[in-house]
């Protein structure tokens, strides 16, 4: 059984689906393994401890919506993972990799917002996502689309809920905020195009008198 629930998106963040961060491993604990995605060594300045880093995380976590962690801080393992979109971490029948099925998901959650708001931002490319475990895998996505008012490239976001054969739930599609930029998402009218509008709604008088 596959479902996939395109519920239409609400006008606000709902704070309730953001994950509280907690500690998974500290370095050099039973059952800690390095991930790949991690940079940082024993070695780095400065040096911090897992009440630190955990404190530091979940700063990172409820200022972003979990969208922007720098994850370089970071020896311990938190619930808070980056995906990495060469990879073929999460590459299914339809995408050969990550960053494919990231914009798989990343397309269908527009598609449910332009429908909803009336606009037509188009899809660009996936710049970046987290997940975390929450009853199958929560996606945050960083994507660019392109404002067809000014062809500007600009940011938005995703949280998705996906597990494969089970579910899909588009959670929220939202402009990134605090942008500093105008989301207007519908072609710029000018004058000749109003012009020619109006000319195509004026019958032609094909019997015009002499």
């Amino acid at each position: 059984y596959y479902s996939v629930q395109l519920h239409p998106f609400p006008p606000t963040w709902v704070r309730p689906w953001l994950e509280p961060t907690y500690l998974l491993w500290k370095p050099g604990g039973r059952g800690y393994e390095r991930p790949s995605y991690m940079t940082r060594t024993e070695k780095d300045k400065p040096e911090l401890t897992p009440e630190q880093e955990l404190a530091l995380m979940t700063k990172e976590v409820n200022a972003s919506d979990g969208f922007d962690i720098d994850f370089s801080s970071f020896r311990c393992v938190f619930n808070y993972h980056p995906t990495v979109l060469h990879s073929d971490q999460f590459a299914d029948d339809d995408s050969e990799t990550t960053e494919d099925f990231l914009k798989m998901l990343a397309q269908e959650a527009l598609d449910v917002y332009n429908g909803r708001h009336v606009t037509e931002y188009e899809l660009v490319k996936v710049v970046k996502a987290n997940y975390h475990f929450a009853c199958a895998i929560m996606f945050l996505i960083t994507f660019q689309v392109k404002d067809p008012y000014d062809n500007m490239i600009k940011l938005f976001q995703t949280r998705v809920r996906q597990g494969k054969h089970i579910t899909t739930h588009y959670v929220f599609c939202r402009p990134k905020p605090n942008q500093g930029v105008k989301y207007i998402g519908i072609k710029k009218v000018v004058k000749r195009d109003i012009e020619q509008v109006v000319k195509s709604h004026v019958p032609k008088d094909v019997n015009k008198q002499k």
